[in-house]
């Protein structure tokens, strides 16, 4: 019997030869969820500390504690034994700081063996740069107390970074005693900029040599992607999106 004038003679239960729409979707689908997955990974890996000697434990290669219990950074750091050893990690901008041993009347350190009186010989500026990601939000954090040996007068400190600051005040008599120290945390957050610097700088007179003590400086949030990072997430985009044009072409020709 022949077929019917506009019937299909194609038996019933064929099918067109190629990839079906829906094994396409499922592929582009796990595609993207791929590279969505490295970004999430690129993020929660980047959650990261952005600065280096944050805790005042890397004295320098060489320095030793002097007598009185510590050691003093000069901007071309001059007046520590050896001469010449700068702060790792900071730079000493004006006058000069003290890192002091947590063994010594200015003790104990908020963590660790060593905490940075901001007075050294006189009032000082220290700073650290580093890089981050414009747009993200980090938090800066720190542990404060004050000098308390031959230290009658109110002191106070300016910490800055990307644009936000936080004055630090310290009284007198409200953060223990020789050799038995106590600390207070503070902190605020800023939005990066790609680029920011932190800065610590005491606000104290000219002929002060006692100021607050800051530990555990810390500036943490989304680290930079390293390039690898980077590469992985665009290529995962990449084959999500060729896939998906493929997609669309194949259900175009059908």
């Amino acid at each position: 019997m022949l077929p019917m004038t506009g019937m299909s003679s194609r038996p019933s239960g064929e099918h067109r030869i190629g990839k079906s729409p829906m094994r396409s979707a499922k592929v582009v689908f796990s595609a993207t969820i791929s590279a969505l997955a490295l970004l999430g990974a690129a993020s929660a890996a980047g959650a990261a500390e952005l600065l280096v000697n944050g805790g005042f434990e890397n004295i320098g290669a060489g320095a030793v504690p002097e007598s009185w219990g510590g050691l003093t950074y000069y901007p071309d750091g001059t007046h520590v034994a050896p001469t010449g050893i700068l702060l790792p990690g900071w730079t000493v901008q004006s006058g000069s700081v003290d890192l002091a041993w947590t063994t010594s009347a200015w003790g104990p350190a908020a963590s660790g063996t060593f905490s940075m009186d901001l007075d050294g010989w006189n009032p000082g500026t220290i700073s650290q740069s580093f890089n981050d990601v414009a747009g993200q939000t980090y938090t800066v954090s720190y542990d404060y107390s004050r000098n308390p040996a031959n230290a009658a007068q109110d002191v106070s400190a300016l910490v800055s970074a990307g644009g936000q600051s936080a004055t630090v005040d310290a009284p007198n008599g409200a953060f223990g005693s020789e050799f038995n120290m106590t600390w207070q945390p503070g902190g605020f957050t800023f939005v990066g900029t790609g680029h920011d610097t932190i800065t610590l700088a005491s606000l104290d007179p000219q002929n002060s040599n006692a100021g607050v003590f800051f530990d555990n400086v810390s500036v943490s949030g989304q680290a930079v992607p390293e390039p690898a990072s980077w590469a992985l997430m665009i290529g995962g985009f990449g084959m999500a999106g060729a896939m998906l044009r493929r997609r669309r072409a194949s259900l175009a020709a059908a």
